[in-house]
């Protein structure tokens, strides 16, 4: 192993606080409150029906690669919060289609505002269009070769 990573660790976990600190992130955070109360996973299932029709619970658990009880206990506490609602799916009746509320789906266009006003203070913060398109190219050579580190 390349005797730099932990380093390298360090380095990128020192600049990474301080990208969240200096973007205000928990700041930018507090005018979504719809958020607050969801963990990531849950913010996850949201955004997967949203972009998904007629998405079932199996497939869910296949995309976050967590077990059935958790996956079930996620989906569960969603419901109580009246941000998904479950039904009987068209495509296969042994199983639940998940669909959104109406708070579910505020829920999401938050999310999205969030998210877009927290990438955009990121690539903006980049000079030029070629620092921007490095920069993007870097992110997803990590998001194709993360499940590949160990």
């Amino acid at each position: 192993m390349d005797k730099n990573i932990d380093r390298q660790v360090n380095e990128f976990n020192e600049l990474w606080h301080e990208i969240l600190i200096k973007s205000s992130h928990a700041e930018m955070a507090k005018k979504y409150p719809r958020l607050k109360e969801l963990d990531e996973n849950e913010i996850t299932i949201i955004r997967i029906i949203s972009e998904r029709d007629e998405v079932i619970i199996k497939e869910i658990g296949e995309i976050l690669k967590v077990p059935k009880s958790t996956l079930t206990s996620m989906i569960d506490r969603l419901e109580r919060k009246n941000l998904i609602q479950r039904s009987i799916s068209k495509k296969d009746r042994r199983s639940y289609k998940l669909e959104l509320t109406e708070e579910g789906l505020k829920t999401q266009e938050e999310h999205i505002k969030f998210e877009y006003e927290f990438y955009k203070m990121i690539i903006s913060s980049l000079a030029t269009y070629e620092d921007r398109k490095e920069f993007l190219r870097l992110i997803n050579q990590i998001a194709h070769n993360i499940t590949e580190a160990k």
